[in-house]
């Protein structure tokens, strides 16, 4: 395990340092992974090969309404900050799409398992956008960026089985972390770039006291689109 953190390029003591006890991180067949220990079937990993993000991002990626949000018809590949990466989902559309995306994640062990994702992505022959072990705070203070999007961790459900397993393993690892999405908006709104553009739940109240630009709503979310210039 060691070695293969530290062929990512990554501190291994530092990653193994960050696995809560409830969980096992595993390398089998050169894929990392996050397990539970009491129900072992439950794993985390990130796949941008195989599986059903890779079929979307094969589809007509254009028409997403994440890529609607935040494509600006004067750029013709604009430059995003996806100041909360989460599990690279996004990042990884967007990406696709033809968006020059960097990305920060600033949990060692969720930044581990986002590289491993991009090493084998790479190895078999796609594009891997930038990732960054950073904190949004400090990330959005770069210059150069012509969008910064976020998508904040969305609060708990009343009804836990509607989360995935996997997803319910991930917000795990993420429990002690501070409900902070109305400190980085605010200061994304601050931030030197063209647009900022935020992940909400489809029916969630504005988070700050400011109209969005315009918003695009679907079943399961909606982009809150904040034109700066």
């Amino acid at each position: 395990m060691a070695t293969h953190l530290t062929s990512l390029g990554l501190d291994a003591a530092e990653v193994i340092r960050h696995v809560p006890t409830s969980m096992t991180l595993s390398l089998v067949d050169g894929v990392l992974f996050l397990q539970d220990r009491q129900q072992p079937k439950t794993r985390v990993t990130v796949d941008f090969v195989q599986g059903s993000l890779a079929y979307r991002a094969s589809g007509h990626v254009g028409g997403e309404h994440l890529i609607k949000a935040c494509q600006i018809k004067s750029i013709q590949r604009p430059h995003i900050l996806d100041a909360t990466c989460g599990m690279g989902k996004d990042s990884f559309l967007l990406a696709s799409s033809g968006f020059q995306v960097t990305a920060c994640e600033q949990h060692p062990l969720v930044h581990a398992l986002l590289t491993d994702g991009l090493r084998r992505l790479q190895q078999a022959g796609g594009e891997a956008f930038e990732l960054q072990l950073m904190s949004a705070e400090k990330q959005m203070q770069q210059p150069g960026f012509d969008v910064i999007y976020l998508d904040p961790m969305f609060p708990a459900r009343s009804k836990s089985a509607k989360v995935k397993k996997d997803m319910q393993l991930f917000q795990h690892i993420h429990q002690q972390q501070d409900d902070n999405a109305v400190d980085l908006l605010n200061m994304a709104l601050q931030a030197d770039c063209q647009r900022v553009v935020i992940k909400r739940p489809p029916k969630a109240p504005l988070l700050v006291n400011r109209k969005p630009t315009f918003q695009i709503s679907g079943k399961s979310c909606r982009f809150d689109a904040y034109q700066l210039l």
